[in-house]
């Protein structure tokens, strides 16, 4: 397993896109989860997920040397981190604008602040990727899907730059959980659409309009339903959908990745963890197929 270069120095986070982040990002969901915007901002630029993201990523590929895209770069910090940390040959595609949408000229700020070319990310969306077929060895995002406005075609086209033998690793939610991480809020398994900016509307009280944007569709069943029709055209080999990940956290061999995940549901966690011998309340989870998040992890054949 390969090991990132512990003599480089820290990524760095340039001050203007930390305001970047506050004003935008942590200001638009400043009022959905109850965040501070500055912290949320903090949060989101933590190197430190990173990290534990290329190390999660390290269980099913090695790293190093490995033409790497990233679907959803958003301010540019896992780029950053999986390039000069972890020796990817690392890409990026970002859709720009202006407001929530400002991700792309920030990322570009982050990769040329760490001595990056900034021409690695491209303003682009994922349902039509600037590449050509076959291009990577691994494409990734994190908490991208739900936001996209196609998620199966954003399935279908990193499939289709990804090369035979490569692995397409995707975090997203799971919208059969307990958990709505975005609003930070426990919440009931979304069997039916409207349930979300209901709950949110009249048992949180907030406003539901971010809910109505979210692809809550996307769950272990929709995720394999959209698999099989992907293998109709790129043949694939499903590894996990995150289960495993799942029962170690919950056991409490490891920790959410975020700190306003941690600060929100931490201690249940810590409860669940205390009275659950066996990890009995975790196979009963996977079971009713409500782990979070999940990692849909699939390798294209060769």
């Amino acid at each position: 397993m390969d090991q990132p270069n512990m003599d480089q120095p820290p990524i760095a986070i340039p001050p203007e896109v930390f305001e970047t982040a506050a004003e935008t990002m942590g200001a638009f969901f400043e009022p959905i989860s109850r965040v501070e915007r500055h912290a949320s901002a903090q949060d989101f630029l933590d190197c430190a997920k990173s990290f534990k993201r290329a190390r999660t990523l390290q269980r099913f590929t090695a790293l190093e040397g490995k033409k790497f895209l990233e679907v959803g770069s958003g301010f540019g910090t896992n780029l950053a981190v999986f390039i000069k940390r972890f020796g990817v040959d690392g890409y990026g595609v970002e859709p720009g604008g202006e407001g929530f949408a400002a991700g792309f000229q920030a990322s570009r700020k982050v990769l040329e602040g760490n001595g990056i070319s900034p021409e690695r990310v491209s303003n682009a969306v994922g349902e039509s990727l600037p590449f050509a077929d076959e291009s990577f060895d691994i494409v990734y995002s994190a908490n991208v899907l739900e936001h996209t406005r196609e998620p199966a075609q954003v399935l279908s086209e990193s499939m289709r730059v990804l090369r035979k033998g490569g692995l397409l690793h995707m975090e997203i939610p799971n919208h059969l959980s307990y958990f709505e991480g975005h609003y930070m809020v426990l919440m009931p398994p979304l069997v039916w659409k409207p349930i979300l900016p209901l709950w949110i509307r009249w048992v949180i009280r907030r406003d539901p309009s971010f809910a109505r944007t979210l692809q809550t569709q996307i769950n272990p069943f929709w995720c394999r339903r959209a698999l099989r029709e992907i293998a109709r055209v790129y043949p694939l080999d499903e590894i996990t959908l995150g289960q495993d990940l799942f029962l170690e956290r919950l056991s409490g061999k490891m920790r959410f990745e975020t700190q306003m995940v941690e600060a929100s549901i931490g201690g249940l966690m810590r409860v669940f963890q205390a009275v659950n011998r066996w990890n009995w309340i975790g196979r009963l989870i996977v079971l009713l197929r409500g782990y979070y998040p999940m990692y849909l992890t699939v390798r294209k054949k060769a």
